[in-house]
């Protein structure tokens, strides 16, 4: 095994590598017009009880084109996926009613109509995700912004007699119309990702 070398490899390894339980989501909600009583005290709970969920990613598409019997591929359009979260659940069960009242206003159950009459764009959030560092002091190591958001899907509640010393759960799937990082405000990050604090486009 040549050039092997245990302190190499610790030496590579900034600041003791990022820890995926060191992370935040803030919501922010639909326009004023939109009567949801998440305020933002709910909003800030929303940020405490999430607790699992994943940096969105990207997919770029690809244009296959052939080639004198050899195929050459080209950037295609970007999509993206849908993003989850798991949410605690606590007994005021604000997060999960004000969810399910923003569901039902953009179509309702019974009715199969629309309550809120606005835009849709005046209908839709964004959805902040951070990962932080060791430090401590709230650096922000990677973060990505979700515009456009809006939950389409709440998921059940499992209840049983026999769970113990558990907190219920349940996740959210949002659709988003596209995301973009914000920069790092670490002082281990990557430098020159994007000049701009904000990113490029989020």
């Amino acid at each position: 095994m040549g050039n092997f070398s245990v302190d190499t490899f610790i030496g590579s390894i900034k600041a003791s590598g990022a820890r995926s339980n060191l992370f935040s989501c803030n919501l922010t909600l639909p326009t004023e017009d939109v009567k949801l009583s998440m305020n933002n005290d709910e909003t800030d709970k929303l940020d405490f009880l999430v607790n699992a969920t994943v940096m969105p990613g990207y997919i770029n598409g690809e244009i296959p084109v052939s080639y004198y019997g050899r195929q050459v591929f080209f950037a295609g359009d970007t999509t993206f996926g849908d993003w989850t979260c798991t949410v605690l659940n606590d007994e005021s069960m604000k997060v999960r009613t004000n969810i399910e009242k923003w569901i039902e206003a953009m179509n309702s159950a019974e009715g199969n109509v629309r309550k809120w009459s606005i835009p849709h764009s005046s209908m839709l959030g964004t959805v902040l995700v951070k990962a932080y560092s060791l430090s401590g002091d709230n650096s922000t190591i990677d973060s990505m912004k979700l515009h456009g958001a809006w939950p389409n899907n709440i998921s059940p509640i499992e209840l049983s007699h026999d769970s113990v010393n558990t907190i219920e759960t349940f996740t959210i799937t949002w659709q988003y119309s596209y995301s973009g990082p914000v920069l790092s405000t670490a002082t281990n990050a990557v430098k020159n990702i994007d000049k701009v604090v904000g990113g490029g486009v989020a």
